[in-house]
């Protein structure tokens, strides 16, 4: 059998801890003003530090999901990234080596046109690599006598637009006029087979007159 003394000690543990004086002062005035055993103090600090051990724990594990969800973006940033990338260097290893087949058809000698017609690019698109190949290949004299086969060109639709024009106003042109215009046409696609037929001021005029156009 025990006795009521030792069934009390085995419910309970004696905790002991010095403070200086000054906080002791404070607990001793608490306990007095509030009527409460220093045990009733422990208690309630002991109550007050777990609130706030709950609240940080609570707080770490806010910023641990937030902490995850933000390496999470990063990750999906970072494939988007590298996406982004790989298509950017896919796109431009395909320009590159279309470039190359279209510098390369130049080099053969190819015409503007053929190009055109073998890549199934618009002749614009053409003309404008061409005039990058002639930069690049230093062949000046190419890009000049293609520019002048487009003014040329360009000439031809002019003047047919005047036939046409002429054949639905009366009294426009004269008949003698309309051989004349004709005559000009049929000597634009003369001079397009052999440019070396063109004079200096018929180059000049053609190259003010449409190369804007062309350009």
């Amino acid at each position: 059998m025990t006795t009521a003394r030792e069934r009390y000690e085995a419910k309970t543990r004696v905790v002991t801890f010095r403070v200086n004086q000054a906080l002791y002062e404070d607990l001793e005035q608490v306990r007095k003003e509030a009527g409460l055993s220093f045990a009733d103090l422990i208690k309630l600090g002991a109550g007050i530090a777990r609130e706030e051990i709950n609240q940080k724990l609570a707080e770490m594990s806010k910023l641990q999901t937030q902490l995850a969800e933000l390496r999470r973006l990063i990750r999906d940033e970072r494939k988007t990234l590298d996406a982004f990338v790989d298509e950017a260097k896919k796109e431009q290893l395909a320009k590159l080596d279309h470039d190359y087949q279209i510098y390369r058809l130049f080099d053969a000698g190819w015409s503007i046109e053929e190009v055109s017609l073998k890549l199934g690019i618009n002749q614009k698109d053409a003309y404008n690599h061409f005039k990058d190949w002639g930069e690049m290949r230093k062949q000046k004299q190419l890009v000049q006598a293609e520019l002048l086969k487009k003014c040329l060109k360009r000439h031809i639709d002019f003047l047919v637009e005047q036939i046409f024009w002429s054949g639905h106003v009366a009294g426009r042109i004269t008949k003698e006029g309309i051989e004349e215009l004709r005559r000009q046409v049929d000597h634009c696609h003369y001079l397009i087979g052999d440019l070396s037929k063109l004079r200096k001021e018929e180059k000049a005029f053609l190259i003010s007159e449409y190369s804007r156009f062309i350009h």
